[in-house]
This record gives structure tokens, C-alpha cells and sequence, in this order.
């Protein structure tokens, strides 16, 4: 059989038995599997087929590949996992030129806002968001207590909120 000839009985095939075929397969898979890709995959199958004139009985015949391919698709919906944020969010490099800019933008925003604090301040905010010092090694550093450097923070932090969202 010519791929022309076989070309033209598949296309007939499809005239004649795609809607019914489709809601075969739509009956048999879970909802979120087209079933139209999945009769796509029945007439690809059949493409295969070298000697579509011994198909004796092509309704049958396609009907028989459309469930061997439901059943495929079942197994592999039950695999399918589905994708949580957090594996997606890992496909995402976070490194690109625009993220490394904006960092930095933001970097040099912050340090100019902390410039404009007093000396304590500056440090308590920079030990803490910088360094990530706990209170008490921020206090046993710079020789203040622990309530002054919160009373710090907060200005720092009340300076930063006002500066930078501000500046946004």
C-alpha cells in the first residue's frame, strides 16, 4: 500500500470515527488528559501500520488501539505527581542579569539609607540584617544593652521601611 493510499484510508478513518472515538477516550482517562491528543496518538499508531489492507475490520482495529492507549495514559497519570511551587521554583534560574541588577540596586539603596542613620543605628541595623547577629552579640559588641539595641532596631528598621518603600 502507497503512503498516499494509506494516507487517504486514515483520513477517512478519521472523518467517519474521530467524535466517537474521542468520547471513548474522554470516558476513559482522568479529566485532565485531553482526549484529542490521545486519539492524535491512535492515527500516529496507525501511520505505522505498513499493510492497512489486512485490517479486517478498521473500526474494531481502531477502537482496539484507542484503549491500549487509554490504558497507557491511565498509568501514566497515576505516576504523574504534578508539579508542587517549590519544584517549579527551582527551575528558575535565579541568577539572571536582571535579578543580579536589581540586587544590586537594592544593595546600594539599603547602605544609602543606613548612611543616613546615626553611628549606632547604622551599626545595630547593619550587625543585625547584615551579619545577622542575635541581639545579645550585638550588645555584648558594641558594650549597649540589650533593650538599646532593640530601641535601635526599630529606628533603623522604621528608617529603612520609610526610605526604601518609599523609594519602590
Amino acid at each position: 500500500m502507497t503512503t498516499t493510499r494509506r494516507s487517504l484510508r486514515l483520513a477517512e478513518w478519521v472523518r467517519q470515527w474521530n467524535a466517537p472515538l474521542t468520547r471513548f477516550l474522554g470516558r476513559r482517562v482522568p479529566a485532565h488528559v485531553d482526549p484529542e491528543d490521545l486519539a492524535q496518538e491512535v492515527y500516529l499508531r496507525l501511520l505505522r501500520v505498513q499493510d492497512m489492507d489486512a485490517i479486517e475490520d478498521p473500526r474494531a482495529y481502531l477502537y482496539h488501539v484507542a484503549r491500549n492507549i487509554a490504558a497507557e495514559s491511565r498509568v501514566r497519570a497515576a505516576q504523574w505527581e504534578g508539579h508542587s511551587a517549590t519544584i517549579l521554583d527551582e527551575l528558575i534560574d535565579p541568577d539572571t542579569p536582571e535579578t543580579s541588577a536589581q540586587l544590586a540596586l537594592e544593595a546600594r539603596r539599603f547602605d544609602q539609607v543606613l548612611s543616613r542613620l546615626s553611628p549606632r543605628v547604622r551599626a545595630v541595623t547593619h550587625l543585625k540584617l547584615r551579619e545577622g547577629q542575635t541581639h545579645q552579640e550585638i550588645a555584648q559588641q558594641l558594650g549597649i544593652s540589650p533593650r538599646m539595641v532593640r530601641k535601635d532596631l526599630t529606628a533603623g528598621y522604621a528608617a529603612l521601611r520609610r526610605n526604601l518603600v518609599k523609594e519602590s
